[in-house]
């Protein structure tokens, strides 16, 4: 997954309302704060190399278990399918829980689950365990994200979250090509045996530093909250503060509509009843339960999906779709293009190059984003992507031509990201936390559909001729990218 999609995310989980609330602190980071912080950024890494490693051992797979390379990318293909799905549909169900509760649910989940893939007996097992593990995992990043900037004051909000980024794009650049080293001299097995043990110290962690996990507490408007006897200050709003400590019905209620779940409307007026005894502190997550049955939820994935509604939006969302799919294409199956005197090289080194090259591409992105808009940096970046595929399985024969396509190719497909950010928060259609969601989940399919389509074309005619499929994909996300622009430009 691009690095930037972490920041997509930041809004879409269980505690996105963190990211979006001041919080008062000096200019000093505490170092409990810090803690917390490096706590769930060893869940990123963990998740990050997970995403990246597989790749480097589908032929390990592939031989134990009995299956085809093409039918070992299936892994890659159900992971990307559960994340997407769980980015969208877990989102308004686990926004109403402590974010401390899920992020050691999921990030325990994710561990066992990469334990058990790394002693899965055989391939159908695999992929029920994967598919297990991409809901894990859509589950723990985005609450990670908000937590690590809930954590913090807000003078050092920015960094947490810069932090996050940092550990999943340094998953790319160390995680996935140590795990590629490793299951090259033991076996493939180790590669999902890291990403666990990383969960797993990020478990620990969490258990330790649940206190710097509670969720945000709730504020009043100027002048505190309103005293007891005093009428409702606006028809439609409760006479108190909306939260648990303060609804009349005591403890372990939550008044008034949660995130990610609406709720039924606030009657007129609500009879002013005193404040329940305070909460006791031996509890360091209160229940958090919503007040609206689950169909308002249901309500809330609808909203989510809302904009795909907007021809603009859904024409976007298609050139990243499109775009990620010929990237994944090539990317799943990159041990079977390198031939010749790159193969002996190992695939994590190229690995590697892949993700030095996407965090200079990702700069590269943003400010050609901003100078000149993102039309002129979408553009380029297709067609650099379509060029460095085709080149690929060419220069492939060669150590040094190998190189430069894979860097050519990682620079353009990771600088692509933020301008199609870019490009979608400016049209202004919904709020640039569900566009950009929306945007993460598309990059997600691209990628199952990619890793599916390049298992297809390996068992039919080779890993020499993924790149007329990448092309092709390439060539329709740069129709549809002509289109808009033309649009654009006319209106």
């Amino acid at each position: 997954m691009p690095e930037t999609d972490l920041e997509a995310e930041m809004g879409d989980g269980a505690t996105g309302t963190a990211v979006r609330r001041p919080a008062a602190g000096g200019p000093r980071r505490p170092r409990a704060a810090r803690h917390t912080v490096a706590v769930l950024g060893t869940g990123v890494f963990a998740v990050g190399t997970d995403l990246f490693v597989v790749a480097g051992v589908l032929g390990g797979i592939a031989t134990d278990l009995g299956v085809s390379v093409g039918s070992a990318g299936l892994v890659v293909t159900v992971f990307a399918l559960s994340y997407a799905a769980g980015a969208v549909l877990l989102g308004p169900l686990l926004s109403v829980r402590p974010p401390g509760r899920v992020l050691v649910v999921s990030a325990a989940a994710f561990a066992a689950l990469n334990l058990l893939a790394a002693l899965a007996p055989g391939f159908p097992v695999l992929l029920a365990v994967r598919l297990l593990a991409g809901l894990a995992a859509s589950a723990y990043v985005p609450a990670a994200a908000a937590a690590a900037a809930a954590a913090m004051p807000a003078s050092h909000r920015g960094r947490a979250l810069g932090t996050m980024v940092g550990c999943m794009s340094g998953a790319t650049v160390l995680g996935a090509p140590v795990g590629v080293l490793l299951a090259s001299a033991l076996s493939w097995r180790v590669a999902f045996a890291l990403p666990a043990a990383l969960a797993a110290v990020s478990v620990a962690g969490l258990v330790v530093a649940r206190d710097g996990l509670r969720p945000p507490t709730p504020t009043h408007p100027p002048g505190g909250p309103p005293s007891v006897g005093k009428s409702p200050p606006s028809v439609g709003k409760p006479p108190w503060p909306v939260g648990e400590a303060s609804s009349p019905h005591g403890p372990g209620y939550r008044d008034g509509p949660q995130p990610g779940c609406p709720g039924p409307p606030f009657p007129r007026s609500r009879p002013s009843l005193p404040a329940p005894p305070p909460r006791s502190p031996r509890r360091a997550f209160p229940p958090h339960r919503c007040a609206a049955p689950v169909s308002w939820c249901g309500g809330a994935v609808r909203a989510r999906l809302r904009p795909l509604g907007s021809p603009a939006v859904a024409a976007t969302l298609a050139v990243t779709f499109l775009l990620m799919t010929a990237s994944y294409s090539t990317y799943t199956y990159l041990p079977q293009v390198l031939t010749g005197t790159a193969a002996p090289l190992g695939t994590g080194l190229f690995i590697a190059l892949f993700g030095l090259a996407g965090t200079a591409g990702t700069w590269w992105g943003g400010s050609a984003a901003d100078r000149r808009g993102p039309g002129h940096a979408v553009g380029p970046a297709v067609a650099v992507t379509a060029a460095a595929l085709a080149a690929l399985p060419h220069t492939a024969e060669t150590a040094a031509g190998a190189a430069v396509a894979v860097v050519c190719w990682g620079t353009a497909v990771w600088g692509f990201v933020p301008a199609q950010q870019h490009r979608l928060i400016g049209l202004g259609t919904a709020p640039p936390v569900l566009l950009l969601a929306l945007h993460s989940g598309a990059v997600h399919l691209g990628s199952a559909a990619g890793s599916l389509l390049g298992g297809l074309v390996v068992e039919t005619a080779g890993a020499g001729r993924l790149w007329t499929a990448a092309v092709l994909c390439c060539g329709a996300a740069w129709t549809v990218h002509t289109v808009l622009v033309r649009k654009e430009n006319r209106s």
